[in-house]
């Protein structure tokens, strides 16, 4: 079982060292300069530049040994990434962590050590830059401070490797999102059930979907060869243009409008159209986005419907007329018969008087006779 702590991290700890792919390569004149140094001015017999693995020291650079690694559970530089601060062991065999530690008991007999650690952009210990001796010793203030610098140098170095690591990550991931987006942008424009059109600021068809091919009847390769200009209905034109300059003079962000294509064969077909801009970074307009629906159904079912509307207007006022001379006749003949029946009362009046009349006469010669 190891006896070395366990920093905070180590996960992390060590998918950053493998991640350098640093381990087990040959050594480097930029690390083994600095271990030079460490032996020169604090003058030990061993500095080592070592990298904690999972289960093992591995040395990127050394000096006084022969070893390429060691266990990791007898490591000195296992404890020293563990600390914030640099751990100094004048005396092994006085240290209870130490003192029945394999590297103490035998080859290469330490009995002093000086470990400060090797840290990541984000802090995390990879390893230690560190002076052995065979000897118990004492340090300076300013020997650790020299031996802290240096060891900075070295981290400065790893978090180099680092940033061209997570630079060359951010490349790659950035890359893939871009070339995510133009999948999905091709799935999009290719599959899109409504014309999509990238066009030039000339009004030249630069990019267009099978949509709009099947609108118009021209082929993609027939169409990138006109403009919209060259298809466009000529009483369209203007109100199409007009929009489009206010577009660019950035009087409006969009625009929206029912207008006529005419066909391949000919004919004319309603669309409605929907256009946008594209703009550089500096600001410079490099093409319009145009979204363009077949709406010529529509427009047939709009004409009928109105065409419907119309008769049934004609065909009220129709019987509106009708209706009224109707009413005209009926009133006529209300008028008639009431002047009939006025005539009637007025001839059965004069019957009466006369049949009253004619039977006082009757009486009148009967009693004179």
């Amino acid at each position: 079982m190891a006896t070395y702590p366990t920093p905070p991290d180590e996960a992390e700890r060590l998918n950053l060292l493998h991640a350098l792919n640093i381990l087990d390569t040959p050594s480097e004149e930029v690390f083994d300069r600095i271990t030079q140094l460490v032996a020169r001015i604090l003058d030990v017999p061993i500095a080592l530049v070592s990298l904690v693995d999972t289960d093992r020291q591995w040395f990127k650079s050394r000096i006084g040994i022969d070893a390429n690694e060691t266990p990791r559970e007898v490591a000195f530089c296992a404890h020293a990434i563990a600390q914030t601060t640099p751990l100094i062991v004048t005396d092994t065999k006085q240290d209870s962590r130490f003192m029945s530690n394999a590297l103490v008991t035998g080859n290469p007999n330490i009995r002093f050590y000086a470990g400060v650690p090797l840290r990541s952009i984000g802090g995390l210990s990879i390893g230690t830059l560190c002076a052995i001796d065979s000897k118990p010793r004492q340090l300076s203030s300013d020997e650790i401070s020299i031996l802290v610098d240096l060891a900075a140098l070295v981290s400065k170095e790893m978090q180099m490797r680092e940033a061209m690591l997570l630079s060359h990550a951010r490349s790659e991931q950035a890359i893939q999102a871009m070339e995510d987006v133009e999948a999905r942008f091709r799935t999009i424009f290719e599959r899109a059930g409504v014309g999509i059109a990238m066009v030039a600021p000339d009004g030249g068809w630069l990019r267009v979907n099978d949509a709009l091919c099947q609108i118009v009847g021209y082929s993609q390769d027939e169409l990138l060869k006109l403009t919209f200009q060259d298809i466009t209905h000529p009483d369209d034109l203007d109100t199409d243009l007009f929009l489009l300059q206010q577009l660019i003079n950035n009087d409006i962000d969009h625009y929206q409008l029912e207008k006529r294509f005419i066909t391949k064969s000919k004919s004319s077909v309603w669309i409605q159209l929907i256009v946008t801009k594209k703009l550089s970074k500096n600001g410079e307009l490099e093409y319009f986005i145009s979204i363009i629906k077949n709406v010529q159904e529509q427009k047939e079912a709009e004409a009928s419907l109105a065409e419907l509307y119309k008769e049934l207007e004609n065909r009220v006022e129709t019987r509106t007329r009708d209706l009224q001379l109707a009413n005209e006749m009926l009133s006529s003949s209300i008028a008639q018969q009431l002047q009939f029946e006025q005539e009637l009362r007025r001839h059965e009046a004069e019957l009466q008087w006369c049949s009253k009349t004619l039977t006082m006469l009757t009486y009148a010669l009967i009693t004179m006779a």
